[in-house]
Order: structure tokens, then C-alpha cells, then sequence
């Protein structure tokens, strides 16, 4: 069977690991956000913004609500710092 290769550039992360820190492990649970529509953000977001120092922004529209997950993107995973909801109509700003 021939398995295309993953995707590059943004979609690289297919590769990386993705790990919590115990904050966003907290803000999962508070907010009632999946694991895997954090997952869904990071393969496919809506948008990707700078935020702080070192940390990326990627957000992504589902349905009516839309999340937004902070992260910082370290050579071989993806710490998700946080996460949380935001109004739809933010993700196009």
C-alpha cells in the first residue's frame, strides 16, 4: 500500500506531538472544549495570529462558536498553553 507523505509547512504538525501543560488540561474541562476539536484546530484552522513571545494563536469556526488555542511551537511538539471560546464573527478580524 502507498501512503502519500504528511503534508508540509502548516500542516506539519501531523508529525508533532501535542502536549498540555496542566493549565490547558484545566481550561478543557472549565470550558467544555474536546481534545479533539483543539486537535482539529492545530491540523486545520480557520486562522493562525502571533500572540505573545514565542506563541502562536490558532483558531478555528465550528458552528456557532468558534476556539481559539495558544500555543507554542517547539521543534519536535506543540505545547497548547490554553484554550478557550470566542464569538465567531473574532476569528474574522
Amino acid at each position: 500500500m502507498n501512503k502519500s507523505p504528511p503534508r508540509r509547512g502548516i500542516f506539519s504538525i501531523e508529525m508533532k506531538r501535542i502536549i498540555y501543560t496542566k493549565h490547558a488540561e484545566e481550561m478543557l474541562t472549565a470550558r467544555g472544549i474536546d481534545r479533539k476539536m483543539v486537535e482539529s484546530c492545530l491540523v486545520r484552522p480557520s486562522k493562525i495570529i502571533p500572540a505573545r513571545e514565542h506563541t502562536l494563536a490558532y483558531l478555528k469556526v465550528f458552528n456557532a462558536n468558534s476556539i481559539k488555542v495558544i500555543v507554542a511551537d517547539e521543534k519536535e511538539s506543540l505545547v497548547v498553553i490554553t484554550v478557550y471560546w470566542i464569538a465567531k464573527d473574532r476569528v474574522n478580524q
